[in-house]
């Protein structure tokens, strides 16, 4: 990382725009001094460490700095939902197979008991026919 380049884009910009060192100072609620020393490079911004930092752990400066994903990294994130989805879905199917069963057995339990009825409906009008 690059904090000369750094301070001088911040530099770039702010002539771009028109501001001067002292606008910014105050919207930043610092002295005008406080503020040339930051553009002077007197006043470390961003740790130069920050890239080896990034480097031992791994991930992309972007994600350290900003908290932004890489590509890998996002690859990474929609396998692990897309295992959790999977999982998820899997279960869903065991547990409509389960209940389905369930629900069948009962069916086939009030389908038997609708046929006693019925038998014993029948064997009723035989006994009395004038019901």
């Amino acid at each position: 990382m690059n904090c000369d380049l750094i301070r001088e884009r911040i530099k770039r910009e702010r002539r771009a725009l028109g501001y001067t060192q002292e606008y910014l100072a105050g919207s930043l609620g610092i002295s005008a001094n406080s503020y040339r020393e930051i553009e002077n490079g007197t006043t470390v911004l961003i740790n130069p460490r920050m890239e080896e930092i990034a480097t031992i752990l791994k991930i992309p400066l972007e994600s350290l700095l900003f908290g932004v994903m890489s590509g890998e990294e996002y690859l990474k994130k929609i396998e692990q939902l897309e295992l959790e989805f999977n999982e998820k879905i899997l279960s869903l199917k065991t547990s409509h197979k389960i209940q389905m069963a369930e629900k069948e057995g009962e069916i086939n339990i009030l389908k038997a008991n609708l046929e006693t009825k019925e038998s014993i409906i029948g064997v009723l009008k035989e006994r009395h026919p004038d019901y």
